[in-house]
């Protein structure tokens, strides 16, 4: 099985893959210094397990990467998803775990339980109590439920984050067009459109496709003749 560590602490990542590698699995860390690149080596690899730090530090941008932004768009691509991190915020990790994440582990904790957790979600096995699983699901609702809702000039800012290219893309969702005639009518190729589709999702703060249709039809309302 292909396993790809994200995290930006090096040692973390390649004591990581040294023992896994040891156990048989394909390890490998991801060197991507952006949201969308992560997503697009990921992309090059057949899914497995991915483990994924929250606190990804800067990007080549200067931004913060927050790896929760990771987790729907690498499931939604087949990857199972094991949170490994060191943050403390019970709030961002119940929201990795709402958007499919199968569980999570301290970095605190020794390192052959981080070694035994990955191997256990490797081989599919549970690794979140469902008591757990159940208060960090009920932390996100709690936490959701508190949000102002996002106007209509929050949505303009996140329109801002695409590029050109990128907000054509959405607007062909928008329509109802899909990636391969996007790409047919563009002249490029659907690898391409697929990885603009997948940094859509990442700006736009969305979980799937269809939720970043549904907002561009919101942002780019259609013309009245």
């Amino acid at each position: 099985m292909t396993v790809l560590v994200i995290d930006d602490h090096r040692l973390v990542g390649t004591s990581l893959v040294l023992a896994l590698r040891g156990h048989g699995l394909d390890a490998c860390t991801a060197v991507g210094r952006t949201l969308a690149a992560l997503l697009d080596e990921a992309a090059g690899l057949p899914p497995g397990l991915a483990l994924l730090d929250l606190d990804l530090g800067r990007g080549d941008d200067g931004t913060e990467l927050d790896g929760v932004e990771l987790v729907a768009p690498l499931c939604a691509a087949g990857w199972t998803v094991l949170v490994v991190t060191g943050t403390t915020d019970r709030a961002r990790i119940a929201a990795a775990v709402c958007r499919g994440a199968v569980g999570w582990v301290a970095k605190s904790a020794p390192f052959e339980d981080l070694v035994r957790t990955a191997l256990d979600a490797a081989a599919g096995f549970p690794v979140l109590a469902p008591a757990e699983r159940a208060e960090l699901v009920d932390l996100h609702r709690r936490t959701v439920a508190d949000r102002p809702a996002a106007g209509a000039a929050d949505r303009s800012r996140l329109l801002e984050r695409l590029t050109p290219r990128e907000a054509a893309v959405l607007r062909a969702l928008a329509e109802g067009r899909r990636a391969r005639a996007i790409a047919e009518e563009s002249w490029v190729a659907l690898s391409t459109v697929r990885s603009q589709i997948r940094s859509i999702l990442v700006k736009l703060e969305v979980n799937s496709q269809l939720e970043a249709a549904a907002l561009g039809r919101e942002l780019f309302p259609p013309s009245r003749s």
